[in-house]
């Protein structure tokens, strides 16, 4: 039977940096995942995932979010590949409304550099966009995105060289207390360690079966169109976006792949089984995306149904939502030496590297510097 200092199970965004920070610092460390990262079976899929820092959700993340893109920084460098680029976010909606609202407030808290922009800042400097009367923007220069399938393959490379051992596609049966161990059992062996840590995504469940913890699993689409004037939504031209209706988000037209575009409050179908294969994008998704780009981004793609036809692709991934949507960050009430980060609700990725450290700080020495409080248990889920 092999053992390591710490095992890790789910070998997605999160726990690929867990592995990274555990074995630099020192540990023998083992990554399970039922499939083999990056792939379309967790939140991460679909190639780009939006960076900010200005959190209109709780001010109590912009800590963390700062912390995540100094490691970002410094992983691409190590990586010698980009993994953030920070090419700014526009965020837009009515004047006074919650979502702006809550951007002011994590500004002012946290003294963040922000930028009003009014409606005809807006359509001056970024054209491609129709923005309603009485709407308002933020701009948040240091904000951007992020290259997914670079990120985890990197940080799982960086972390095998320093001595971690992935499992891939290597589901896991069960673990287990073993006196002050725990085991890890999968078909064909069990592997033991002093120190668990959790971050299986869409399984993470069916590992904490014991917690009850109420994670919905939803289904996501991302969609891809090709711009009808591809000048407007040139990286250098076109910024991240979100827009307070429904958080409909998007990215530049990066390497000629098509501008994508998701509906973050959407609600789509809800998954029981993620092992089970999973439905794929189709234009019955895409046709909700192309209303929106229809409304505010009007000079992207045609109206319905001919706008259909410019939509270049589609993905799917699954989301773990949390009733309040927050994170949950924790330490299993019954084992010490288990600790676990699940619910990540679809706006997780852009913290993975902090997450990975405040994990490895929490098996090593039982607490972290970084503050997570707001995103433990408790009795957040009492009712």
């Amino acid at each position: 039977m092999q053992t390591f200092d710490a095992i890790v199970l789910g070998l997605g965004t999160m726990g690929s940096f867990t592995c990274l920070e555990l074995a630099r610092r020192g540990l023998r460390v083992a990554g399970f995942d039922a499939f083999s990262p990056p792939h379309a079976r967790g939140s991460h899929s679909g190639d780009t995932r939006v960076f900010r820092v200005a959190y209109a959700e709780h001010p109590d993340y912009v800590p963390l979010a700062r912390r995540a893109g100094s490691l970002w920084d410094q992983y691409g460098a190590e990586f010698g590949k980009g993994l953030l680029t920070r090419a700014g976010m526009l965020s837009v909606g009515p004047t006074n409304g919650a979502f702006l609202d809550g951007i002011r407030n994590s500004a002012r808290i946290h003294e963040l550099d922000i930028e009003e922009l009014s409606l005809d800042d807006i359509e001056r400097r970024y054209p491609a966009f129709a923005v309603p009367e009485g709407s308002q923007g933020i701009f948040e220069k240091a904000a951007g995105w992020l290259d997914v399938p670079a990120s985890i393959e990197g940080a799982q490379r960086a972390a095998e060289r320093l001595g971690a051992t992935m499992f891939r596609d290597t589901p896991v049966v069960r673990w287990m207390q073993r006196g002050s161990a725990i085991a890890v059992e999968t078909e064909h062996q069990i592997v033991e360690a002093a120190r668990l840590a959790i971050t299986a995504g869409a399984g993470a469940s069916a590992l904490l079966r014991d917690l009850k913890l109420p994670l919905r699993i939803e289904r996501k689409t991302l969609t891809w169109i090709e711009p009808r004037d591809p000048r407007l939504f040139a990286p250098d031209v076109f910024p991240v976006f979100t827009m307070a209706d429904d958080f409909f988000y998007g990215f530049p037209n990066i390497g000629n792949e098509g501008v994508k575009l998701a509906i973050h409050w959407r609600r789509e179908q809800v998954i029981d089984d993620p092992f089970a294969p999973v439905r794929p994008a189709a234009n019955e998704d895409f046709e909700p995306v192309v209303r929106m780009a229809n409304r505010y981004l009007p000079r992207l793609t045609d109206p319905l149904p001919d706008g259909l036809s410019r939509v270049r692709r589609g993905a799917t991934c699954l989301y773990t939502m949390t009733p309040d949507e927050h994170f949950i960050v924790d330490r299993h009430p019954e084992h010490e030496n288990v600790w676990f980060a699940a619910g990540f609700s679809g706006h997780g990725f852009k913290f993975a590297p902090a997450i990975g450290e405040i994990l490895a700080d929490l098996c090593t020495e039982g607490k972290t510097a970084l503050p997570i409080g707001f995103l433990r248990t408790g009795t957040r889920f009492a009712a």
